[in-house]
């Protein structure tokens, strides 16, 4: 170990002499080209991009790959010198001053290590404080050597592991380069498991070189192109999760906006429709991974690119994209609002479009207990609903996916939000029974629902075996919503482990922190 690293011990982060000292690193440092200096640690560390994010401090993990992408540069003085801090790099290599971990760590930099300093053997040993009562006992705090191969190589991609929130022993989801990287913290900030723990960062690839511009007669073969991959993509979506969609939609992405910008004209239209196209797939793609930043960062560049295309459509759709975040914040007045705000645009509108807007509307309904319009307005979606028969690739267009089996799935999650679980769990039930199997993602996420729905009817056997089902596809899938969704129908089950369904999944959980 050197010296420089020696000093470092209690940081989160460190880059390896070799790397530091690399020709590679050297010109990015004297460019100031962070871009380049984060796709270096993402790459030969490796780091993710949550681990870089959590050792930088006060930045996320979208921002990390913005700038890796080249979307965002960094400007600010300060920002640059708690890059430098947070991963070793001397203030020389950065024209920087010298940092306090250099010499004699300043007070400031001793508080940091000592946030930052794994514990001590004894602490190990101490007894963790006594959970409140219905808590889940005897799940294991998981303990890794991040420069141990053998202990990373043993994890798998999704760790559960129990931690104290607010005094009460929890079941949390975290990814597994962020728990190697002692981003384990940052997971429990803020009142959901998955808020603060990017999964959607680790499926993204550094960009390869942007084209910027076609041969004379390849325009149209290009944008073909664009367009046929862009519903094999949406149908990798549904048929796997998000994990399996987001690295393609960000590549095609890449690719557009350097063709962006040197076209002009009819084929410049073209592309600022296709970028607005897979801009709004990452937007979702991001949301269904948990990363509600960059899901709103994406959306906000559709409705841009859509707006410049003259895509009256795509801008509407944009608004149901921004209502789905608004629920998912519990938004009830913003969600109903933008839901009534896309029919506004009827025109523009396809019927499984207006259908999707119309159940969003009556999902604000739900959640402001609005429980008589709330299934008026399902009831209306119906009348608009895609034909069953969907391959899941969105070939008919923007909506295709809201079929009369997921407006009856949104109806058992209006009942839920309006606390009638018994009605929720024969609507799910038949709901599912009725979805078509391309959606595979929709049905492990009404699945997770289902088995709330069964805890608030006190029927625990039957949540115990619909939270174990989704559990391990929503790990490999990628979906935090679906992951959060199982995992709190867990905790919520902690109050029943007498119950030997109940028990077997806590048990599985406890001898597999990766189940």
């Amino acid at each position: 170990m050197s010296e420089r690293e020696a000093r470092r011990s209690g940081y989160p982060l460190t880059i390896p002499d070799r790397l530091l000292h690399s020709e590679d690193m050297k010109r990015a440092c004297r460019r100031r080209d962070f871009g380049e200096i984060f796709r270096l640690v993402n790459r030969r560390v490796p780091a993710s991009y949550a681990a870089i994010a959590a050792a930088v401090t006060k930045m996320t993990s979208a921002r990390v790959g913005d700038v890796i992408r080249g979307d965002r540069g960094i400007r600010s003085v300060a920002v640059m010198e708690r890059i430098a801090d947070g991963l070793g790099i001397p203030g020389h290599m950065l024209d920087l001053p010298e940092r306090p971990w250099e010499g004699t760590p300043s007070p400031a930099a001793a508080v940091q290590n000592q946030a930052y300093a794994p514990s001590s053997p004894d602490s190990l040993n101490e007894p963790p404080p006594l959970p409140a009562a219905g808590a889940i006992s005897g799940l294991p705090i998981v303990h890794v050597d991040p420069s141990n191969s053998a202990d990373a190589d043993a994890l798998p991609e999704i760790v559960l592991v129990s931690v104290y929130v607010d005094g009460r022993e929890q079941i949390v989801p975290i990814n597994r380069r962020a728990l190697l990287g002692h981003a384990v913290g940052v997971a429990v900030q803020g009142s959901g498991p998955l808020r603060a723990v990017n999964a959607s960062a680790e499926v993204v690839s550094p960009k390869p070189a942007r084209p910027h511009r076609l041969p004379a007669g390849r325009g149209e073969a290009a944008i073909e192109h664009f367009r046929d991959m862009w519903h094999t993509l949406v149908r990798a979506d549904n048929l796997f999760g998000p994990r399996h969609a987001l690295a393609g939609v960000h590549q095609q992405l890449d690719m557009l906006q350097g063709l962006l910008e040197d076209s002009r004209g009819e084929h410049r239209q073209e592309l600022l429709k296709l970028s607005a196209q897979y801009a709004e797939s990452a937007a979702w793609l991001h949301e269904d991974s948990m990363d509600v930043t960059s899901a709103e960062t994406w959306t906000s560049r559709a409705m841009e690119w859509a707006m410049e295309a003259g895509d009256e459509a795509m801008l509407s759709w944009t608004l149901f994209r921004r209502s789905q975040l608004a629920a998912g914040k519990k938004n009830a007045g913003q969600a109903i609002g933008l839901a009534q705000a896309v029919q506004r645009h009827e025109r523009a509108l396809t019927h499984p479009m207006k259908a999707a807007a119309i159940q969003q509307e009556a999902q604000g309904l739900a959640l402001d207990g609005d429980e008589v319009a709330c299934h008026r307005k399902l009831d209306e979606a119906h009348e608009f609903a895609a034909i069953a028969e969907s391959s899941g690739d969105a070939r008919s267009g923007h909506g295709d996916f809201c079929t009369s089996s997921y407006i009856e799935i949104q109806r058992a999650n209006c009942w839920l939000n309006l606390s009638r679980p018994d009605r929720a769990v024969s609507t799910f039930q038949t709901a599912l029974a009725e979805l078509p199997d391309v959606y595979q993602r929709d049905r492990g996420f009404a699945q997770a629902r289902l088995a709330m729905a069964y805890v608030g009817i006190q029927e625990y056997e039957q949540a115990a075996a619909e939270a174990a089902a989704v559990l391990d596809m929503a790990r490999g899938s990628g979906s935090g919503r679906t992951l959060q969704e199982a995992v709190t129908a867990v905790n919520a089950l902690a109050a029943a482990s007498n119950v030997p369904a109940v028990r077997d999944l806590l048990d599985a959980v406890k001898e597999n922190a990766g189940f």
